[in-house]
């Protein structure tokens, strides 16, 4: 009788496991069909991925090789690559009656391409990547990181060409979920550091309301030590000048309350040199316009820093709405910063000043 009874329980266990066991097996490929139909089209992009791996056990699932394009774009570098993403969730917060995860990049890669007509450009507008990313992901974000990535921007069609690249990038948001930052006055944070042009430190910080999307932030951006002639294929394209010597260091600050953004963007040019006899005429042999254009744009320089000082201070100060653009909120911060930079620069420069430290000696 015992032997029976037994039997009557092993075989459902047995039956049990084996349906878990299938299940587990084919759960990932469930997982990669349904998410690669769910990015499959965003707007004018389109993404998939090349395998899904679940994690049972951490509560946590991996995402291989996933890619982003734009539809129809000339140029066959994807928006973004991303070999690795691992998406977690905690199963304290879980616990607790909270659906968290974080997600984690690691090696990605995103490239901006800029051109003359839209369908050119690859500059990531056109989508709510927010949204995107809820979809690949089946509990709210808490934490985002980013290992080791890599930022390009080009030009392909521009004289000469751009290739800018912004390497080791690493940066981490915390509280972005809407619940934990409603605790007192906590404010989701960004924390960021990278190299640009080469070695170029650059570091970012930014505390925001993750509840108000991008109507109260603060954000502070700084480079330094960066080389000028390596942004010279940058320069010729969209100014007509170069660089002949030089370095620069580069702050940008930004306030948004309520939808009102005011900061500043203060570019310090050191030992900074347009003109060079040997470098535009005898090594590039430029026309005799541009070699008079840039010779005019030196003197410039050279008389606003005066016959001492071999540092420029350029202060811009940013003031705008963000919270009527119909393009959405970081479109509407870049317009506000775009439009600053242009009308400080057409008052013929009535915005540059020696720097303050310089002045004094």
């Amino acid at each position: 009788m015992k032997i029976t009874y037994s039997h009557k329980l092993l075989w459902p266990l047995l039956a049990l496991v084996l349906v878990l066991a299938v299940v587990r097996m084919l759960l990932p490929h469930w997982i990669h069909h349904y998410l690669d139909r769910r990015i499959e089209r965003m707007g004018p992009y389109h993404g998939a991925m090349a395998e899904v791996h679940l994690h049972i056990w951490r509560g946590s699932y991996t995402i291989e090789n996933l890619r982003i394009d734009k539809i129809g774009a000339p140029s066959n570098e994807p928006f973004l690559m991303a070999p690795r993403t691992d998406i977690a969730v905690s199963y304290g917060r879980l616990l607790r009656g909270h659906l968290r995860s974080d997600v984690d990049f690691y090696n990605a890669t995103v490239n901006f391409i800029d051109g003359k007509t839209e369908s050119e450009r690859q500059m990531g507008k056109g989508v709510n990547w927010s949204n995107e990313l809820n979809i690949l992901i089946p509990a709210e974000v808490n934490n985002i990181r980013v290992h080791n990535a890599t930022v390009t921007f080009r030009n392909f069609i521009s004289d000469p060409r751009v290739d800018l690249t912004m390497s080791n990038v690493n940066s981490t948001v915390t509280n972005l979920a809407p619940e934990e930052s409603q605790r007192g006055a906590r404010m989701a944070t960004l924390h960021a550091t990278a190299s640009i042009l080469g070695d170029a430190p650059l570091e970012t910080q930014a505390t925001f309301d993750p509840t108000n999307r991008f109507g109260n932030f603060h954000y502070h951006i700084h480079a330094t030590g960066i080389q000028l002639v390596r942004v010279n294929a940058l320069a010729r394209a969209y100014t007509g000048l170069d660089f002949a010597a030089g370095t620069g260091d580069f702050t940008m600050e930004l306030n948004a309350q309520n939808g009102q953004l005011d900061g500043y963007a203060e570019p310090v040019f050191k030992d900074l040199k347009l003109f060079s006899w040997k470098k535009d005429v005898e090594q590039e042999k430029k026309g005799p316009i541009k070699l008079l254009y840039e010779a005019a744009a030196q003197g410039v320089v050279s008389l606003l820093k005066g016959p001492t000082n071999d540092q420029l201070v350029t202060k811009v100060p940013i003031s705008g709405r963000i919270g009527d653009s119909q393009f959405g909120e970081p479109q509407a911060i870049f317009n506000v910063v775009h439009e600053s930079f242009v009308q400080a620069y057409k008052s013929q420069l009535t915005h540059l000043q020696p720097s303050p430290d310089e002045a004094s000696h």
